[in-house]
């Protein structure tokens, strides 16, 4: 065997990692690892609530003792739906093209939204439904999304403008002239979904290169 033929099969075959593909924003490390770290707590929430209902039942309900089982239920009953919504963030990915916006998660969900079907951002940045019952709401927040707006349409006309970078900014909703949450074909996924965020899109503060997301969805609907 010559030198010239050793050397080429000693030579390595070098492969280039794999990378998302363009328009592809999947949720961070950081967003998913904080998405988790609110599903343990909404879980030991929902441990008390069971301790304190089976010791009253056990016991006897009595007087005073039937509002506090209601609300021990009631949040029993809630807790599993905003687990939801944070698993459904957790694992959620928009991608974007010309024809518009994708968002899937899990449970099989695959919602198309063209761009002509959005309308624009809502004025607040807010959580889901069910997790504003845990988690509150502040409505002073308003300003705060106005300015990434203001932001994002400054990305499209080439200025300067710098959306706000933050350690874990809140859920930005897009609002749709048309409901699409029946692309859903499983009933309980669609009724979650639409609990977690009702006929909205969530842009979460969590998505990867959100950014860029920001920038091109307002560069498509002031087009």
């Amino acid at each position: 065997m010559s030198n010239t033929e050793a050397e080429h099969i000693a030579t390595p075959v070098i492969t280039q990692p794999a990378t998302e593909t363009p328009g592809t924003y999947p949720m961070s490390k950081e967003g998913r690892r904080q998405a988790i770290i609110l599903l343990l707590g909404v879980a030991s929430i929902g441990v008390f609530p069971l301790w304190s209902l089976i010791t009253i039942l056990d016991g006897g309900i009595t007087g005073v003792e039937w509002v506090s089982s209601l609300l021990m239920l009631g949040i029993l009953i809630v807790a599993p739906l905003v687990a939801w919504t944070l698993l459904e963030e957790a694992n959620a990915r928009i991608v974007t093209d010309e024809k518009g916006i994708t968002y899937s998660t899990l449970g099989g969900i695959s919602l198309k939204y063209g761009w002509a079907d959005i309308a624009g951002f809502k004025d607040t940045g807010r959580k889901g439904r069910l997790a504003r019952f845990f988690l509150g709401d502040d409505d002073s927040e308003n300003d705060k999304w106005n300015k990434i707006e203001e932001s994002a349409r400054a990305v499209k006309a080439g200025d300067d403008g710098e959306i706000p970078t933050e350690d874990e900014p809140d859920t930005m909703l897009l609002t749709l002239r048309k409901e699409t949450a029946t692309q859903i074909a499983n009933p309980m996924v669609r009724f979650l979904h639409k609990q977690a965020h009702g006929d909205a899109l969530p842009i979460y503060g969590g998505l990867e290169n959100r950014k860029a997301l920001l920038g091109e969805i307002s560069s498509r609907i002031n087009a």
